[in-house]
């Protein structure tokens, strides 16, 4: 198989404020593998602050890695035995060999993984510097038919999230759900006092409201708030991964959000969900705000994991700058998946 890697980089529309970082570019990798007239394609781009390796270590990973051929799933597995330790660069990869042989089967990617669905619902992720412009930007994306809206909170003051996060539920109405992603920025203290706090608002969910390492304490804030807790950054973490499904007493989080790149790609993500979903813990997928190619394959992700009520993270190609629609551009808040071989994209 002839491997090509080349470098990328992506510039969002605006900045993304997070707790952790501000986010105004993204620089990744995207591969090419070839073989039999046929081509496979997969791309990352790497977040070192979200629980991935950086750049430099994603690019000499993939580009030492010898691709062979493969007909079934195991196989792959364990082929990519030794990128376990550059997820990023695992996920590119797979990616990659996936597609290639779903082309060569002639079917979409997800029939690889199982049975799944054809529509999958997305949320948007909404961004405003003060309460007046983030319900201005909530009511055009509820216009634009989302259901769903994720805020970044944990970068300003509790108050000022408060004071945005209100003005966002009385633009748009109880009926759409919103959803908050402190990023671990909180400590313990602050979220249960902020979460029990923002109670009148219905929120969905939480997303990593304490630091990704600190799994007792997402325990209690999970037990403790009023609103379902989901853990993010805390997966990145191998140790701290196996911790999240304990019932010990209770479950440290009941939604898990699954990002292939910080996983290592579709297939560890996947059984990751059916490894929650037998314990009653929920997920969904998201991205890590790359390019086509990486939402392309989330999305067949989506397609295929256990039911579950929410929304996906997957409505983040539209952020960057000279970004055109293509078939996993959503419609009414939805990702229809094509029919196409490969990813359809």
């Amino acid at each position: 198989m002839k491997l090509d890697v080349t470098l990328a980089s992506l510039r969002l529309a605006r900045k993304v404020t997070t707790s952790r970082a501000v986010l105004q570019e993204r620089a990744g990798i995207q591969v090419q593998l070839s073989h039999e007239g046929i081509v496979g394609r997969g791309e990352a781009f790497p977040l070192p602050a979200f629980g991935t390796e950086s750049l430099a270590q994603a690019e000499a990973a993939v580009r030492s890695f010898e691709p062979k051929p493969f007909e079934q799933i195991d196989e792959l597995t364990r082929a990519l035995s030794s990128l376990e330790a550059t997820p990023a660069a695992r996920f590119a990869i797979e990616c990659a060999l996936l597609e290639w042989l779903a082309k060569k089967r002639g079917i979409p990617v997800a029939l690889l993984l199982g049975e799944g669905r054809a529509d999958v619902a997305v949320n948007a992720l909404i961004e405003g510097p003060d309460a007046s412009s983030l319900a201005d930007e909530a009511k055009r994306a509820v216009d634009a038919g989302f259901r769903t809206l994720k805020i970044k909170v944990g970068s300003k003051s509790v108050s000022v999230d408060a004071q945005r996060l209100h003005g966002v539920r009385l633009a748009v109405g109880p009926a759409v759900a919103l959803r908050i992603d402190a990023n671990g920025g909180w400590t313990e203290g602050t979220a249960r006092s902020t979460l029990r706090g923002l109670e009148s608002l219905a929120l969905e969910l939480c997303e990593q409201p304490v630091a990704a390492h600190d799994i007792e304490s997402l325990r209690r804030v999970s037990y403790l708030a009023p609103m379902p807790i989901a853990a993010d950054e805390a997966l990145a973490d191998r140790a701290v991964r196996a911790r999240l499904l304990e019932a010990d007493p209770h479950p440290a989080a009941k939604v898990l959000v699954l990002k292939p790149a910080v996983l290592g790609g579709l297939v560890p993500a996947l059984a990751l969900a059916k490894a929650a979903h037998a314990v009653g813990v929920g997920s969904y997928v998201t991205t890590m705000l790359d390019g086509s190619i990486a939402r392309a394959a989330a999305t067949h992700l989506a397609a295929v994991l256990p039911a579950q009520p929410h929304a996906h993270g997957l409505s983040t190609v539209e952020l960057f700058e000279n970004a055109g629609a293509d078939a996993f551009t959503p419609k009414d808040g939805v990702i229809t998946l094509p029919e196409r071989a490969g990813w359809g994209v």
